[in-house]
């Protein structure tokens, strides 16, 4: 199992980093790792933007699908991420931007573990470039 939690600060408004980080259609552009996403919009509220995320995710030979469940709420700007299907046993991941003096505090934090023993391996000796 993987924990990581962070908070930096970024100089970008809180409004412009929630936007990328919730705009999961557009990672492939910028995950290098990420080579295919497909979005299903599910319903949502007047705050809260939920969709499934299937990504095709390609890293040094190995080729998986991942779908992951993405729920952003607009008002509060957090993200919260669960896993759908896929490589991983266990995924919860969350995003938070809250307005600082000079930028955003951006705190995140993720809990993961794969179910494979390689994979897991490999995730471990490369979770810094992650």
């Amino acid at each position: 199992m993987t924990k990581f939690h962070r908070i930096v600060r970024i100089d970008h408004t809180p409004d412009n980093l929630f936007e990328l980080v919730s705009d999961i259609k557009r990672y492939p552009e910028f995950i290098r790792w990420i080579q295919q996403m497909d979005v299903q919009e599910l319903s949502g509220s007047e705050n809260t933007i939920s969709r499934i995320g299937t990504a095709k995710v390609g890293f040094r030979g190995f080729s998986e699908t991942m779908a992951t469940k993405v729920d952003a709420n607009t008002q509060a700007r957090t993200i919260r991420v669960s896993l759908v299907k896929g490589p991983l046993k266990k995924l919860d991941n969350a995003w938070t931007f809250r307005e600082a003096p000079t930028g955003t505090d951006v705190d995140f934090s993720v809990d993961f573990e794969f179910r494979n023993f390689l994979l897991r391996t490999l995730a471990a000796a490369n979770f810094e470039l992650a």
